[in-house]
């Protein structure tokens, strides 16, 4: 009987030391990127709709995890959205991670609660 080999997909290898983006493939062709992907620290895939670092609507969603994304990929910052959207504090961070070096935002949407967008934000921050 012949031995069977197993490939394992990107997001089954073992937990990494910082959270990578894992593109969509079904966006792979497409133009522009409005969709993307982020496995954390566990391994957990979160997928987020991508914004430009001046495009307001990255700021008009609540309780979203919000991830400020530099131009080679890396997630300078995360926070919670909050459930209000404060606007001014929103502005104030979107300006800090701008100077810090993102060009993107980067929204989750999909954590229901806060528990869970507490949980995505430790497994997809920076360490420092």
């Amino acid at each position: 009987m012949a031995a069977l080999a197993f490939k394992f997909d990107d997001w089954d290898a073992a937990p990494a030391t910082a959270a990578c983006e894992m593109p969509l493939r079904s966006g792979a062709g497409l133009g522009e990127r409005r969709f993307t992907a982020w496995r954390g620290r566990s391994g957990r895939r979160y997928v987020a709709s991508v914004f430009t670092i001046t495009d307001e609507h990255a700021l008009g969603f609540t309780d979203a995890v919000l991830l400020a994304v530099s131009s080679d990929r890396r997630i300078i910052a995360a926070r919670d959205s909050g459930p209000f959207g404060v606007e001014a504090a929103l502005g104030r961070w979107r300006r800090a991670v701008a100077l810090a070096g993102a060009s993107e935002i980067h929204v989750h949407l999909l954590a229901e609660d806060g528990m869970t967008r507490r949980a995505a934000l430790l497994d997809l921050m920076p360490e420092v």
